[in-house]
């Protein structure tokens, strides 16, 4: 069986005018190597125009649509929102504000297949702000100390199979669904492999991830995740576990584990 190199990507975007286009147009550009793919832009109940800007993106560049939230749900809504939409064998998110660079976009699409989830994780983190990456390190340390893992980063736009992560629950609706999904991924079994990628700081806006609020939900997540996984080893079923297949990568491609 030929391996479906097909993708769908949803682009979530609050407040993010001066940013998504430049955003959408790196998308496209990676995705340009694939069989198929779609991206989905979601404007999360936006004020400054990044709707108008989302659905122009949408009317004049092919496989691109538009969806709009109305009021902001957040980030994990939007991300939900792309997934149920998604018609593609594989799914990820690339942020709207513009900070990953087109390189490396480019090079978290290039590794799909040659894993179950590929985990990118910031491969130049100088160019963060000091407080940005002080949180990242203390959360960063706190999941490899307590799950066991060595992983670099569990935050980052990682990209699964679409049927993987339709199972993968989501009981957060902050910044850290993503550490959520990724650590139900790995407790389950699934192979990962680790890609850096390069961040530049946007040119419009401000980020929305270093609020009060997120720094709670984060330790909140963490904690339950610990209880809920390590000590009492909850999972969820895997999908298509009832052929005894434990991968969803098809033949011919070779897994390579991250951890």
């Amino acid at each position: 069986m030929a391996f479906a190199r097909s993708m769908s990507v949803v682009i979530p975007a609050y407040n993010e005018a001066g940013n998504l286009e430049g955003a959408v147009h790196d998308t496209v550009h990676a995705l340009r190597t694939f069989d198929d793919f779609e991206v989905i832009i979601v404007d999360d109940g936006s004020t400054d125009g990044t709707g108008e800007v989302a659905d122009r993106l949408a009317s004049t560049m092919p496989r691109v649509k538009a969806i709009h939230h109305r009021p902001n749900r957040g980030f994990a809504a939007s991300y939900q929102t792309g997934l149920k939409h998604a018609t593609m064998a594989f799914f990820t998110f690339v942020p709207g504000d513009h900070e990953v660079a087109a390189e490396s976009v480019e090079e978290i699409f290039n590794a799909v297949g040659s894993a179950d989830v590929v985990v990118p994780y910031h491969g130049t983190p100088w160019n963060r702000t000091w407080h940005r990456r002080l949180l990242t390190w203390i959360c960063t340390t706190q999941i490899n100390v307590l799950f066991g893992y060595n992983l670099k980063y569990f935050q980052g736009p990682a990209v699964y199979p679409t049927e993987l992560a339709r199972v993968l629950p989501i009981g957060t609706t902050g910044f850290f669904f993503a550490t959520e999904m990724l650590l139900n991924a790995l407790m389950m079994g699934y192979s990962c492999v680790e890609v850096p990628l390069v961040h530049h700081e946007r040119s419009y806006g401000h980020s929305k991830a270093v609020k009060p609020g997120n720094i709670v939900d984060a330790q909140i997540t963490i904690l339950r995740l610990w209880w809920s996984l390590r000590i009492r080893g909850e999972r969820v079923a895997r999908p298509g576990s009832g052929n005894g297949d434990h991968s969803l990568l098809s033949p011919g491609a070779s897994p390579s584990n991250g951890l």
